[in-house]
């Protein structure tokens, strides 16, 4: 679970600044069809998330400020086995 606002992240054990994180890394969950999200910080650290695909969206527009219109699991097929 995770909040939002004003430029800041916070779940129930962290709080970090979205102009912080360098860069996110997500995987599909397949058994739960729930995503394990990465927000990769400076300090070589990562903050993980179980979140759903649209969250990934979410999270991803609120940390570039602009609407982001990915693929996910697009068909390539490097996602899928």
């Amino acid at each position: 679970m995770y909040r939002i606002s004003n430029g800041i992240i916070h779940g129930s054990s962290f709080v970090v600044k979205l102009d912080t994180i360098e860069f996110l890394t997500f995987r599909l969950n397949e058994d739960t069809n729930e995503y394990w999200l990465k927000l990769h910080l400076p300090s070589g650290k990562e903050i993980r998330l179980k979140v759903s695909e649209t969250d990934v969206r979410e999270i991803t527009n609120e940390w570039t400020q602009k609407n982001i219109n990915m693929k996910i699991g697009d068909e390539n097929g490097l996602d899928n086995r």
